[in-house]
């Protein structure tokens, strides 16, 4: 019987090691395709629906004149985007946004 369970321990813990490679990217890493900015001396990233801000992964809700609206929980913020040049809307601040690598 001991022979049993310890074997059936060790094919579980070879399984649980073999599935972590398959395993995604937690919710709150954005991948690598994502584009990069900083904001004000805080990162951004944007990857379609999704962006990533301080280690949230926030929804694209709507847009409006030119503004895109994102939302985690009771937490927003918008993304204007005027040419190339993006600024970063949360409550009254506006934060210019630079591309990063």
């Amino acid at each position: 019987m001991r022979k049993i369970l310890a074997l059936t321990g060790m094919l579980t813990a070879v399984a649980l090691l073999c599935a972590c490679n398959v395993i995604p990217t937690p919710l709150n890493t954005p991948p690598a395709t994502a584009q990069k900015f900083v904001c004000g001396g805080e990162k951004l990233a944007i990857d379609g629906d999704y962006a990533w801000y301080n280690g949230d992964r926030y929804s694209y809700q709507s847009m409006s004149g030119g503004q895109a609206f994102y939302r985690y929980h009771s937490s927003n913020f918008g993304l204007k985007k005027v040419g190339e040049n993006r600024t970063m809307l949360v409550g009254l601040d506006a934060k210019p946004c630079v591309a990063a690598n």
